[in-house]
């Protein structure tokens, strides 16, 4: 086949591509949650049933030692009574020993002095037959003597005979519930059958507070959630309206907070681009393009005058875009700073100098007031500029007459620079947002002498890249008071 001939392959249709599902909220944590709280609760459950049957069984192992030792005291006094002063264990003796064995599953022996069995409960015959002498070694069935071995645990009691031991009563039992009357027995069976009761109680119940306990959890969270994907889908007045003191309130209040600083970025930017449009479409229709349409058709002469106009204009959009460049440069960190320890009487000084003849020329009242020998690790060159920002914004809004002021001194362990005015001052509700980007007040925004919108907001990250803060007030008798906060050094 020809490479012609040879089919291409066709491109996936738009339309068969499977849309992507939204993400389905999560209703798995409330189970998850809801076995969790059955889960501890059978396992506390578990571990009560374990240390309940262990202090069970050492009771009934403290109760049956008590009752082994009740019968070991009780058959050394019988045989103590029994014993004959001279003879030794005899048949007599040993029959009024009472009588146990398998069938009663105790076990009961007597040891002489020197450790022999004399007495065997289980097989008390061949015993009786072997001391007394009754058939002699001949008649004796090896296999027919049974002499048990005490097992588990076993009591001891001492057989006294006019203040010297005849003998050793041993006493044991064959099983755990030799000594255990009816009564015990039903009640240890009780006992076990309301632990149990109990611990299948407690699983359901944990269970259902679980479910409960999970619901509640979760509802906040789900919540949270839906606004997140409200917002996601456009609804911007979307809020979780959650209230409280534990961590899912405070969660729910800093996400409404966040969705509030989200909207406020939001109408920002949009703020941000009517003045940025603004800023660019005045210079650019107003002057520059107006003035040289009018210059090629000779309306207007290609004279010093208008070529100036052009050029200022051009200047302007030159500050403009210098300054957005130089502000973008500060957020991102790429400015170098060259911090050194100075006196801060010199960099304010410098401000004030650059600036002093703006502010004469617009017949404002400068007064300055440093304290010198205030010392701080700073760049000189940006705190004079950060400084000098501040000049300018005042002088710009000052009408004349007014009066500027300057200071710096010491306050609590920080460096304090101020630059007071009393100008048109700002709106509470505007102080919040001085140090945005083209934030400028709707006064100053008709003016002609309003600024770039840019020199606060440089300066607020000029003082932040020093380690400091910068915040403004209200003057009382008019005005507004800038002031910058660093450390001392």
């Amino acid at each position: 086949m020809s490479s012609a001939e040879t089919p291409l392959p066709l491109a996936a249709d738009e339309n068969d591509a499977e849309p992507p599902h939204p993400p389905k909220s999560p209703h798995t944590f409330s189970r998850r949650l809801a076995l969790a709280f059955a889960v501890v609760a059978a396992l506390t459950a578990a571990l009560a049933g374990l240390l309940l049957s262990a202090v069970w069984n050492y009771q009934f192992t403290q109760y049956v030692q008590a009752n082994l030792q009740v019968t070991a005291d009780g058959v050394a006094q019988i045989s103590a009574q029994a014993y004959p002063q001279l003879g030794g264990w005899t048949i007599q003796t040993m029959s009024q020993i009472p009588r146990f064995g398998p069938a009663t599953g105790i076990g009961v022996q007597i040891l002489d002095p020197s450790g022999k069995i004399v007495y065997d409960d289980a097989s008390m015959s061949a015993h009786i037959r072997e001391i007394v002498g009754l058939g002699g070694a001949q008649n004796k069935d090896p296999e027919s003597e049974v002499v048990l071995e005490p097992r588990g645990s076993v009591v001891t009691s001492k057989v006294m005979v006019g203040g010297r031991q005849v003998g050793t009563v041993r006493v044991w039992a064959y099983s755990a519930g030799a000594l255990m009357t009816d009564r015990d027995q039903k009640f240890k069976r009780g006992s076990l059958a309301g632990l149990t009761i109990a611990a299948l109680v407690a699983i359901a119940f944990a269970s259902l507070g679980g479910v409960w306990y999970a619901s509640r959890l979760v509802r906040p969270i789900e919540r949270i959630t839906e606004t997140a994907q409200a917002m996601k889908a456009g609804d911007r007045e979307a809020r979780t309206r959650l209230e409280g003191n534990d961590e899912i309130g405070f969660l729910g209040q800093t996400f409404d907070e966040m969705a509030d600083a989200i909207e406020a970025d939001r109408e920002m930017e949009r703020r941000l681009t009517a003045d940025v449009a603004h800023e660019l479409r005045t210079p650019l229709q107003e002057a520059i393009q107006a003035t040289v349409e009018a210059m090629q058709d000779g309306v207007l002469p290609a004279d010093e005058e208008r070529l100036g106009i052009v050029r200022d204009e051009t200047m302007r959009l030159a500050r403009l875009a210098d300054g957005i460049l130089e502000l973008t440069r500060l957020e991102r960190g790429s400015v170098p700073f060259t911090c050194v320890r100075i006196d801060l009487a010199g960099p304010v000084r410098a401000a004030v100098d650059t600036h002093e003849a703006l502010i004469e020329t617009r017949q404002i009242v400068l007064s300055v007031d440093i304290a010198e020998r205030t010392y701080a690790c700073v760049d000189s060159d940006r705190l004079q500029q950060a400084v000098g920002n501040l000049l300018s914004n005042a002088a710009r809004y000052t009408p004349a007459g007014g009066r500027i002021e300057v200071s710096v001194r010491r306050d609590a362990g920080q460096a304090v620079i101020e630059v007071a005015d009393t100008g048109m001052g700002i709106a509470e509700k505007d102080l919040p947002l001085v140090f945005s980007r083209f934030w400028r007040a709707d006064e100053a925004r008709a003016t002609t002498s309003g600024g770039l919108g840019i020199g606060l907001a440089v300066t607020k990250e000029i003082v932040e890249r020093h380690k400091g803060t910068i915040g403004v007030s209200r003057r009382s008798g008019g005005g507004s008071v800038f002031a910058i906060r660093l450390p001392l050094a």
